[in-house]
């Protein structure tokens, strides 16, 4: 089988990659206004501006699969009410009482609709890839013991898929690409609970089959891990003894570390871009956290935010995505579109 290209297809491929670059946008949170608020950004860091704008506090914001909305948890508390875990923002932790629920919102920050209303924490939703779920953290069931619960887009039809005791501390989920399974960290306490770690771990979208990815005894954390959109890899944020929080690299059977950035502040939340060649993340490596981009193998480091006030969670938009390649499975609309509009022949 042959494809020939015309002329008029390497045009339209050239306005459809320019079109995509144009219109990607990468959604963060920041303080700037003395406050958590959701912001949206272009890819370069340029025209930022406030998705949300309230007394109380706005964090881990995800974008759902067809780009129209995203999904966030919302602090009760005016003066903050993040993670436990989240200390992106200049190593604060933000929780000061209150209790954090699910809210969905327009990607133009309307139509604001709340999906959870419990006094437990309601934290880190994310979307499965075919946008009719949300995953999220919540210890809703009593005890300080978290769990990973599913959910319809509209709150409805809760189930809780974790319910191994040995999971203590549940956090950040992440769907695989094929929907089938979910990525997500748990500390785990030693017998005498003199020593407490935390490693990733995987399980099926039924609750089954829960199993550990990888005991890495040269990290003693780890949390964010994020699938790669070709689902062979985990982006995650690891804490060594004497070097701090970087990101690194695994495959997802545990094998072949890597390690992708080295310094003492706090780098976390990393985010693939949606083919899978950069990675966008937070870091306090200027004395305040920043958001940064770098290519996946660690190269070509830039940051997209420069402000006085700590900008950190970002999450990568993009409105559709480009494939001149037949055999890409994943992304196979645009090509077939390239392919009709252009008379491409097979002989």
């Amino acid at each position: 089988m042959k494809y020939k290209f015309f002329p008029q297809c390497l045009i339209l491929i050239t306005f459809l990659s320019s079109h995509i670059i144009g219109h990607t946008r990468i959604l963060f949170v920041s303080d700037r206004d003395w406050n958590s608020e959701i912001y949206v950004m272009d890819i370069d860091g340029n025209n930022p501006r406030n998705l949300t704008n309230n007394p109380k506090t706005d964090t881990n914001p995800s974008w759902s699969p067809d780009k129209q909305q995203i999904v966030f948890q919302r602090s009760s508390n005016a003066k903050g009410g993040g993670d436990d875990n989240d200390d992106d923002a200049g190593g604060k932790d933000k929780k000061e009482g209150g209790n954090n629920d699910i809210y969905v919102m327009d990607k133009e920050g309307k139509n604001l609709r709340q999906l959870t209303d419990h006094p437990s924490d309601d934290r880190h939703p994310t979307w499965s890839p075919d946008g009719k779920q949300i995953a999220f953290i919540s210890n809703r069931d009593g005890g300080k013991a978290s769990a990973i619960y599913v959910m319809d887009t509209v709150g409805n039809n809760l189930r809780r898929l974790t319910n191994d005791v040995k999971f203590t501390w549940i956090d950040s989920p992440d769907w695989s690409p094929d929907g089938k399974q979910i990525v997500f960290t748990s500390m785990v306490i030693n017998k005498d609970a003199k020593e407490k770690s935390s490693e990733i771990y995987v399980i099926n979208v039924d609750g089954k089959n829960p199993r550990q990815v990888a005991k890495n005894p040269k990290l003693t954390w780890t949390e964010s891990p994020k699938w790669s959109p070709d689902g062979r890899q985990f982006v995650f944020t690891g804490q060594a003894e004497i070097k701090g929080e970087n990101i690194y690299l695994i495959d997802v059977n545990g094998k072949n570390l890597r390690q992708l950035t080295n310094n003492l502040d706090g780098n976390s939340k990393p985010v693939w871009s949606p083919n899978g060649r950069q990675i966008i993340f937070s870091s306090g490596r200027t004395g305040n956290y920043e958001v940064y981009m770098m290519d996946s193998n660690g190269e070509n480091l830039r940051n997209l935010t420069n402000h006085p006030a700590p900008d950190y969670q970002p999450s990568w938009f993009t409105p559709s995505t480009l494939s001149v390649s037949p055999t890409d499975n994943l992304r196979t609309h645009t090509w077939g579109q390239v392919k009709k509009t252009t008379n491409l022949v097979d002989d």
